[in-house]
């Protein structure tokens, strides 16, 4: 089995990981391939230096060919130095596992990681998204109960925590998954320092808020959440929906905490250009109406399935879409809004921010009317109210 190794920088540090079959950094490449779906036997066999030749490297315009001519790499390049755009997603409950079948069928990756601390079942999870790429843009897909398989990750989106339990309070929930967190967070940035983290686990802005204090020492917006994105985008279909047109024609924003006290900023909602609601009106029956279906979905859904997954999975995908590519679109992320309308806590609710590779990159100041402002404060208050609980002992 004796042959030279593809050229490619020094890596004999890592060969201690990965199983011995050549004792060179071929075993390095083999791990990656197999980990990625690869048959063993074939990888094995294409690293061979008496491996089968079916192909050969190009060959130069015009020259005569020579023996030299047909030499044939193992690889186009060594999968060891691709260039990727690379995902991880930590917990595959219901909702991971959206997240990761939506960003598979956007073709926005062509690496995703999951991480899960339930190995047996993760690995067949793995095995069946390795098998359904095969109908989708190339992407690999491999997973692990630990960490270092997210290294060098382009976004981290976390989705683990711990569901609530018959009488368990809602406080010791919190604590039980702000010390989730607090594991998720360290694992995170010892592998991918520089990663955007999008936090989706619930409650989404406390949670959003506890990592970011974990990671004090990060940029201001590196760590944000999914936030109202899933309930802004409810929002707009069924506008759209109730009006026979397409969701792209309306505008507006389902803002604050990403549940009960979230707020509809109706004085900015538009529709061809047109605002839905007159200037100096104050929302109605009507409005109020829309806004209450938006808050109940997920209740409704949960009541006849048991929870709730592709909506949030599809809502996920987006973000992760304008993130890779740095799209700098508008997105109602929850982030940071202390001295934002007036609150004055290390309170995380969702506005619209400008959200590009890094994370959130600017934050936009919305022109709220007096009684959306109050109700802006009063969602910061009711997020407050259960973060303060946990956010000294962090």
């Amino acid at each position: 089995m004796s042959a030279s190794p593809p050229h490619s920088p020094n890596r004999s540090g890592l060969l201690s990981d990965v199983e011995k079959i050549f004792g060179d950094e071929r075993d390095l490449i083999a791990s990656r391939l197999i980990t990625e779906g690869g048959s063993k036997p074939l990888v094995i066999e294409n690293l061979k230096a008496g491996r089968r030749r079916y192909t050969h490297d190009p060959v130069t315009y015009s020259a005569p060919p020579t023996n030299e001519s047909f030499k044939e790499a193992p690889f186009l390049s060594t999968p060891l130095d691709r260039n990727q755009k690379k995902v991880s997603i930590i917990g595959c409950g219901q909702v991971g596992l959206a997240v990761a079948y939506s960003i598979l069928n956007k073709e926005i990756c062509n690496s995703l990681v999951l991480v899960d601390v339930n190995g047996a079942r993760l690995e067949g999870e793995v095995m069946d998204f390795q098998q359904a790429s095969a109908f989708a843009k190339r992407c690999t897909v491999e997973g692990s109960t630990k960490y270092d398989v997210t290294r060098n990750s382009n976004l981290v989106i976390v989705t683990a925590g711990a569901k609530q339990r018959p009488g368990q309070s809602r406080l010791d929930l919190l604590e039980l998954n702000a010390k989730i967190m607090k594991s998720i967070v360290g694992e995170i940035l010892k592998y991918s320092p520089s990663a955007p983290i999008c936090i989706v686990s619930n409650p989404c802005d406390v949670m959003t808020a506890v990592a970011s204090k974990i990671a004090k020492d990060l940029p201001p917006g590196q760590i944000f959440g999914s936030g109202t994105v899933l309930d802004t985008g409810r929002f707009r279909q069924l506008i759209a929906s109730s009006l026979n047109l397409d969701i792209r024609s309306v505008a507006g924003y389902v803002v604050g905490e990403h549940g009960d006290s979230s707020l509809a900023v109706w004085s900015s909602v538009q529709n061809g250009g047109v605002k839905l609601l007159p200037p100096g009106n104050e929302p109605g029956d009507l409005e109020n109406a829309i806004h209450s279906e938006v808050v109940n979905a997920a209740g409704v859904v949960i009541a006849k399935k048991g929870y709730t997954n592709w909506a949030v999975g599809m809502a996920c995908a987006e973000i992760a879409e304008v993130v890779l590519g740095d799209l700098r679109l508008v997105l109602p992320v929850s982030t940071c809004v202390r001295g934002y309308a007036g609150v004055a806590e290390d309170v995380f609710l969702s506005v619209p921010c400008v959200v590009g590779s890094k994370g959130v990159i600017r934050v936009f100041d919305l022109e709220l009317t007096a009684s959306e402002t109050a109700l802006f404060k009063k969602s910061a208050s009711t997020v407050w109210d259960a973060q303060k609980e946990v956010w000294d002992r962090m």
